[in-house]
């Protein structure tokens, strides 16, 4: 145990000392000067963190007298049910997929092939993962407390009352730590029982989602509306479990509730020693050595490497074959874009194209040309690395992609066109959305944006292969969007948009489509003419 406690506690420091060195601090250094630096980023961010939290106190509170004007508690009580809920059916998901026990590859070598106690290893990995995951639980709690102070305080909060104010987020706080620790250590538990010794609980899904999905549907369900399947046991054992949450929100804070959430949370620290006794340490280590290294490298800055690796697990041999295509030549690189797109897609690489959607939306609110022209710049900021995204992970091949018997041309247009097509939809998506809204039409700007971003596509394809070097791509580095790209392709977005709103009326369209289209051939042209020119 001693020695399980040794190495955790090192991985420990050392995850610490990355987040410490955001802000500058040297764990190592004993000096007096930094001791008192210590104690200055303790007090600054507390303060920081309070007066951010008092200041989304005023919304939070408008938000609960939106959902139940009548009771704003029982909003806060929903809508903190309602995250867990969703949180905790997630996290289960997860655990049947994947150990919750996440192994690095030198644990897999010290810990998982030697006769460690299992019950050691499982509970002394639970603190850091548990902390990690309840600490935005416990600001959002804050946050609701909060702003039910702002609702039940009868004046302003001064100097004065902020001991009374901050009385509320910490009772939402000493509240919600139970009930997360007591959900986060359930998943460990679902998690180590699915991975006993050499069994395969195939089973475990088939029992374990359909009643998680039931309780929190319910518990939801109740949390919403407390007469839901009044004077029953399912209310009855629905609101005891509720009323922890409805303790912590009450004016002065009920001890029974809190007590027993606190029992409850170590009878399943309990429980989870108990079934961690047959715990596979292999098997755990074996499905989440890649994990490790994925979030290793993003802590590190290599965030093109590590998703590559998440491609990669994405794209695995447990996926199901993909139905091959009989299109040919150029064709078959765009029907690879789209397969690789769908297979990897992820909620968080949808951020770009939602900001894409925003831009434009709020484009049609801006009356004068400069505040247009701002939009459309960064609007073009954000297109441009989404064009060639494709082309960049193609050429991090470049053996392979060299060699395919297809001409430049062809060759650029087919790595461009998938990501043309989704970006000019969700462009006239949001222009025609803000257009509609204030009923006007959506003007010159919806004639020349496909020729505005086929512009910011060639120019920005143009500039990543300028800047790349076969011996480079070789071993994979390949250039990102430079400045100067980025500012070849914000003035040829500037400019249609210029002629379209100085020239009113049908003259101002076509020249405003022209230009586009003239800028996008000459971009186009230029990208072609770099390929055809790498290692030369």
């Amino acid at each position: 145990m001693r020695a399980i406690h040794w190495l955790r506690t090192r991985q420990e420091e050392r995850e610490l000392s990355y987040w410490l060195s955001i802000v500058s601090y040297d764990r190592r250094d004993r000096s007096y000067l930094n001791r008192t630096y210590l104690l200055y980023l303790i007090f600054f961010f507390t303060a920081w963190v309070f007066a951010m939290l008092t200041f989304l106190a005023g919304p939070g509170s408008a938000i609960l007298r939106f959902i139940n004007p009548s009771d704003p508690m029982q909003a806060a009580i929903f809508i903190e049910v309602l995250l867990l809920g969703v949180w905790s059916v997630f996290g289960i998901t997860r655990a049947l997929k994947r150990s919750p026990v996440v192994f690095s590859e030198s644990d897999q070598t010290l810990i998982c092939q030697t006769p460690a106690n299992r019950r050691a290893v499982a509970l002394r990995w639970l603190f850091m993962p548990w902390l990690k995951s309840a600490i935005p639980f416990w600001i959002f709690a804050i946050t609701l407390g909060f702003s039910l102070a702002e609702l039940t305080m009868a004046s302003a909060i001064d100097i004065g009352r902020i001991a009374e104010y901050a009385r509320y987020g910490a009772q939402t706080w000493f509240s919600i730590m139970p009930i997360h620790l007591f959900l986060f250590t359930l998943q460990w538990i679902i998690g180590i029982c699915r991975l006993r010794q050499d069994e395969n609980q195939r089973w475990l899904p088939w029992v374990v989602m359909p009643i998680s999905l039931a309780g929190f549907g319910l518990l939801v369900a109740v949390a919403y509306d407390p007469t839901f399947l009044a004077q029953t046991i399912l209310n009855q054992f629905a609101n005891s479990i509720i009323s922890t949450l409805q303790a912590s929100f009450a004016p002065m804070l009920a001890w029974q509730p809190l007590l027993l959430s606190w029992f409850s949370a170590a009878l399943a620290l309990v429980l989870l020693a108990l079934v961690s006794r047959r715990f596979n340490l292999s098997r755990a280590a074996q499905e989440t050595q890649q994990f490790d290294a994925i979030k290793s490298a993003q802590q590190y800055g290599f965030t093109e490497y590590a998703a590559q690796l998440q491609m990669q697990k994405r794209l695995g041999v447990e996926r199901p074959s993909a139905r091959i295509s009989d299109i040919g030549g150029a064709g078959a690189l765009t029907w690879k874009s789209l397969l690789q797109a769908q297979r990897s897609f992820r909620f968080s690489s949808s951020a770009a194209w939602a900001m894409m959607f925003l831009f434009l939306l709020g484009f049609a609110f801006l009356p004068d040309l400069l505040s247009r022209l701002l939009v459309i710049a960064f609007w073009t900021i954000q297109v441009a690395p989404v064009l060639v995204a494709q082309l960049r992970t193609d050429l991090s091949h470049w053996p392979l992609f060299r060699q395919l018997p297809v001409s430049g041309k062809k060759l650029v247009l087919a790595e461009l066109a998938p990501a043309f097509a989704l970006a000019t939809l969700v462009s006239l998506c949001g222009l025609f959305i803000g257009a509609s809204i204030l009923k006007t039409p959506a003007g010159y700007l919806a004639a020349a944006l496909p020729g505005i971003i086929a512009s910011v596509a060639g120019f920005s394809t143009f500039d990543v292969i300028r800047h790349a070097k076969s011996h480079l791509l070789i071993g994979g580095t390949v250039p990102g969007v430079s400045a100067t790209g980025l500012a070849l392709s914000v003035i040829a977005a500037a400019i249609p948009l210029a002629i379209g709103h100085s020239l009113s009326g049908l003259s101002g369209l076509i020249l405003s489509t022209l230009a586009s289209l003239a800028l996008g051939a000459l971009a186009f042209h230029l990208a072609v003419r770099a390929y055809k020119n790498i290692g030369s």
